[in-house]
């Protein structure tokens, strides 16, 4: 099925109110999705994994432990969203003179918070982590991978963040996604957890006359 990204958006931030994130934190991963899904990457695939390790108690992710030197959790895996919010909450800084970012999980979704700070500072910046490179200026990107590397990996050991030339790739974005049936099921199944339960008030309020003959 096709959905349009106004559809991915509004679906992404209700999964994810309904996996546990705050307000803020569902905002800024449903932006993400869309921005990745704008890019033609499989957006909801990675939202979907990043949301099912945070409602996992043995894989729960974290913020980093500090914004200087080596980004790293004290003890788990680096969140995506909590790490990529920082990004954003420390740009100039990563944009001049770059961050190295270990234990991250789910390196791809990331990408949508380093565009921000690329957007922010007027400039290109480069991702890297084993086999991947992927350049972008905040609105388009260019990627470039190891026959042997794939995009949607799990976790990676250290991730790389730097300044780089500008691009001359063309923007050509689409407006429309195609989202694997299960990933999409798995989200609306996270969806449903934010709906507030039937009560018999709100059944006669709904639909139809309810127990009130109006004619």
């Amino acid at each position: 099925m096709s959905y349009s990204l106004n559809e991915i958006e509004a679906l992404s931030k209700r999964a994810a109110r309904g996996a546990g994130l705050d307000w803020g934190s569902a905002e800024e991963a449903s932006k993400a999705t869309r921005w990745l899904c704008a890019q033609d990457f499989d957006g909801c695939r990675l939202l979907s994994s990043v949301l099912s390790e945070c409602q996992t108690e043995s894989k729960r992710l974290q913020a980093p432990q500090s914004l200087s030197g080596e980004w790293r959790g004290q003890l788990r895996t680096l969140c995506p969203i909590q790490t990529g919010a920082a990004l954003s909450d420390c740009a100039a800084q990563v944009a001049s003179d770059g961050v190295e970012i270990r234990d991250l999980s789910n390196p791809l979704f990331i990408l949508p918070f380093v565009a921000a700070v690329a957007r922010l500072a007027k400039t290109c910046l480069l991702v890297t982590w084993e086999g991947a490179t992927i350049t972008t200026d905040g609105n388009t990107v260019d990627l470039q991978l190891s026959v042997e590397t794939t995009l949607y990996v799990e976790r990676v050991d250290r991730l790389m963040i730097a300044q780089t030339a500008p691009m001359t790739k063309p923007t050509n974005l689409p407006c429309r996604a195609n989202p694997r049936s299960q990933n999409w099921h798995d989200l609306n199944a996270l969806a449903a957890l934010t709906y507030a339960p039937a009560t018999e008030t709100s059944r006669r309020l709904g639909a139809g006359g309810g127990q009130t003959d109006n004619d």
